[in-house]
């Protein structure tokens, strides 16, 4: 039940919102742990609205881990929307941990999730809103640490003004010892002396103390998987139990970040995803499941898997939610047990419209398998399908995306042959963004003039096709999302700008104002643009090499080169590519089968 002195000091502001159920608490599946008897403790903090934190995967993780371990609390805290910040400040109130109600300053450690790089303004704003200083500088001994975890940590010289500590790597094991190394230390040292003994936990980087630090790899196992998570008072982002089937992907598509930060491929057995399934939904109710992963139907059992989970739940209701399905490895047999007797849409993955671009981002997939991938959901009964393409990327030429729109005519063309009606494709077109620690983080992205005039002429050729739809991302977002990934630590000046300008949560675009940026460019005499269409020299020094994924530099130069000449690279998965992850982080790749 929600606590009466609560009420009595922030009903009047929760009466006059939209969606006081984002700050109440007291959620279904929620620990709800007795604040006085932990001994650490720890808030998690989620730089985005309630109802996209609440479904992140990773916040229920480290939720979990934490709250098992007897004498150790983590809350949790969301960016709140503007209407609540506008009365927070009004009546002089601070945020709140949703659980404990207590202020962020009573905590131990505040661990934020850094995402996506557009959250960065939030998170200063947050830390402003909780009454702590902005800046690591201004902090004492009476101010907990600023933590910060996620894939953004993979260049923490943006955030490295604000933040105390930094996780890289995975955080299931190295939350927990930070936490309780700060027990053991608090009472003892300063803050400062405190912030350079956790630097000395494998996987903890400290801007204080600059040192390079080596990713911390977490085995997958499942007592480290959660089977039950807080229900949101109202429908989330993805409203639904998620279960990992592995971690890492052995493609190694040259412009994804994702798949060489998260190497070795980690997978879980057949029996502990179908037991972890089982006890995830009954212990929440959902009627919908997630088997995640960055490429699910790698999984070596992956078809067997969603058979005994399909048996299982027959005439349930209860249905399973799979990422895109990877045409090369495309099962008819395993599309079919994912839609269960709901076939709305397939999502199928080319990235590029020609075999030559698709050589070059190392995406090993064929126009033939693409192509016959798509007309066997057709045949049997999607008539709805979706395709994920990326434009910008290095070495492009016009004539690739003349491929995108000869791809889809192809499609056309086998369903005229075999006398089927065509279906509605949505073709969701992204910017290619360099990211630190790919083969393509050196190359420069596209300036805003030249990827409009790449969207204005694929517009122009979707013309003559009558049942594509093309959806665009904001290229602007994109180029600010380069500039914020691949920054030294100048980028933290312009962070700060942003905030001091009341920038706050812009991964939203009616938050987005692009003449502040202006303004703060003029500022500092800093331009977005040369940055993000800048081209490193392949003997720099690259920012964010202070932190080391143990992907072998002079591996990343070689797949560089291999793009150049259109040569693609077989998945770890069949043979190792000798890319240096398991012999720098004496670590092996697991897999299922």
């Amino acid at each position: 039940m929600i606590d009466d002195n609560f009420l009595n000091e922030y009903g009047d502001i929760l009466y006059q919102i939209e969606r006081p159920s984002r700050y109440i608490g007291d959620e279904f599946g929620s620990y709800d742990k007795d604040f006085n008897l932990a001994k650490g403790k720890f808030l998690f903090a989620f730089p985005d609205k309630y109802e996209i934190g609440i479904s992140n995967f990773g916040h229920k993780i480290i939720y979990d881990l934490i709250n098992k371990k007897e004498n150790l609390l983590c809350d949790r805290i969301y960016a709140p929307d503007k209407d609540f910040i506008e009365l927070l400040e009004k009546n002089n109130k601070t945020l709140y941990a949703l659980e404990s109600k207590r202020k962020p300053m009573e905590f131990d450690i505040i661990g934020f999730a850094l995402q996506y790089e557009m959250c960065y303004s939030t998170v200063l704003k947050m830390l402003e809103l909780s009454n702590i200083p902005v800046l690591s500088k201004d902090r004492n001994d009476a101010h907990p640490i600023i933590l910060a975890g996620g894939p953004c940590t993979s260049n923490p010289n943006p955030m490295s003004k604000f933040i105390d500590i930094f996780i890289i790597g995975d955080g299931e094991d190295v939350n927990i010892e930070v936490l309780e190394k700060y027990i053991s230390l608090k009472n003892k040292l300063s803050r400062k002396e405190i912030i350079e003994e956790l630097a000395k936990i494998e996987g903890v980087y400290a801007p204080l103390v600059h040192k390079k630090t080596k990713k911390r790899i977490a085995q997958l196992s499942k007592e480290n998987h959660p089977i039950n998570s807080p229900i949101p008072h109202f429908t989330s982002v993805h409203d639904r139990a998620i279960v990992e089937l592995r971690r890492g992907c052995g493609r190694l598509c040259r412009f994804c970040q994702a798949s060489h930060i998260n190497l070795p491929i980690r997978e879980r057995k057949k029996e502990d995803i179908v037991e972890l399934t089982k006890k995830y939904v009954k212990n929440t109710g959902y009627d919908e499941y997630s088997l995640l992963s960055l490429s699910s139907n790698d999984h070596g059992q992956i078809e067997e898997i969603l058979s005994d989970l399909n048996c299982y739940y027959k005439g349930s209701g209860i249905n399973v939610s799979l990422p895109s399905q990877r045409a090369d490895r495309f099962s008819l047999e395993l599309a079919n047990l994912a839609a269960g007797e709901k076939k709305a849409s397939v999502t199928i993955a080319p990235e590029a419209g020609t075999q030559r671009m698709r050589d070059i981002i190392n995406k090993n997939l064929s126009q033939e398998q693409i192509i016959n991938a798509t007309i066997s959901c057709i045949k049997n009964g999607w008539n709805k399908i979706k395709y994920y393409f990326v434009i910008g990327l290095p070495f492009e030429q016009y004539s690739d995306l003349d491929g995108i729109v000869d791809l889809i005519e192809e499609v056309n063309l086998a369903c005229r042959k075999n006398g089927l009606k065509y279906p509605q494709i949505t073709c969701s077109i992204s910017v290619f963004v360099p990211k630190p620690h790919t083969p393509f983080q050196w190359a420069r992205q596209n300036t805003i003039e030249e990827i409009n005039n790449k969207i204005n002429y694929l517009r122009d050729l979707k013309n003559k096709l009558k049942n594509v739809r093309f959806n665009f991302h904001n290229p602007k977002m994109s180029q600010l999302e380069a500039f914020f990934s691949r920054g030294d630590e100048k980028i933290a000046d312009f962070i700060y700008e942003l905030y001091k300008n009341n920038a706050y949560l812009e991964s939203w675009d009616e938050n987005l104002d692009f003449d502040l940026y202006k303004k703060i460019e003029e500022k500092l005499n800093i331009s977005i643009e040369d940055l993000t269409s800048k081209e490193f020299s392949k003997d720099e020094i690259l920012p964010w090499e202070i932190v080391d994924y143990g992907v072998d530099k002079t591996w990343l130069l070689g797949e560089y080169k291999k793009a150049q000449n259109a040569i693609s690279t077989i998945p770890c998965e069949v043979r190792c590519n000798d890319c240096g992850v398991c012999k720098n982080l004496k670590t092996k790749k697991v897999l299922a089968k």
